[in-house]
């Protein structure tokens, strides 16, 4: 993989937790695909990953849903 921008550290492939305050609700996605730098901590989402959380947040906001934890 490549290096992180902010410290240099290596990227590595991992998972991440992506959260959304709505203002009337909060959306929790879980096991979302990122990169990670090992020595910083700073992640990356992918283009793609990031079109699918919007959809999710999308769905969420049309249902006036409360809380919505999803796992991908």
């Amino acid at each position: 993989m490549s290096r992180c921008p902010i410290c240099g550290g290596e990227k590595a492939p991992g998972k991440t937790t992506y959260s959304v305050d709505l203002g009337t609700g909060v959306v929790v996605v879980r096991n979302v695909p990122a990169a990670t730098c090992k020595q910083c901590g700073e992640e990356w989402i992918g283009p793609e990953v990031a079109r699918r959380l919007e959809e999710i947040v999308e769905k969420a906001r049309e249902a006036r849903a409360e809380v919505e934890v999803v796992a991908l």
